[in-house]
């Protein structure tokens, strides 16, 4: 099983082309699209789109990954920080993104833990991204 990262936008958002080498890629990678619709239950915005990174895949990280896998951890809190700057690009003041991290498979199961963050200003060692979370990024 891999983890995935939905993002819920009320704004439409580039598509990675299948030859970008963009670190952040945006796009359809393992979800087709019942399993978009099925992952919007849990998301109010009205575009749902997979984002991963190039590189090193999901972003994926907390404090008991974090104690098992500390590299894996610094690369996931990096990713968010590049998917941070991606996002500061092309949303307005005011708008805001939901990313929704489960397992492949589990797109129908509601957050068990959430959180919401203004894009500015946040701690990123108070983060932290589990299976089935659901984090608002405000702008």
């Amino acid at each position: 099983m891999s983890i995935v990262n939905y993002l819920g936008c009320n704004v439409l958002l580039p598509v990675s082309g299948s030859e970008s080498d963009d670190e952040i890629i945006i796009g359809d990678f393992f979800s087709d699209e019942e399993m978009r619709a099925e992952v919007h239950k849990n998301l109010s915005a009205k575009y749902i789109y997979e984002v991963s990174s190039i590189q090193h895949g999901s972003i994926w990280f907390n404090k008991y990954y974090k104690k098992d896998y500390p590299k894996g951890h610094e690369e996931g809190q990096q990713i968010f920080k590049l998917l941070c700057a991606f996002l500061d690009q092309h949303l307005a003041s005011g708008d805001y993104c939901e990313l929704y991290t489960c397992w492949v498979g589990d797109e129908s199961e509601e957050p068990e833990y959430k959180d919401c963050i203004n894009l500015h200003e946040f701690d990123i060692d108070k983060i932290e991204v589990f299976e089935k979370s659901l984090l608002v990024i405000n702008k």
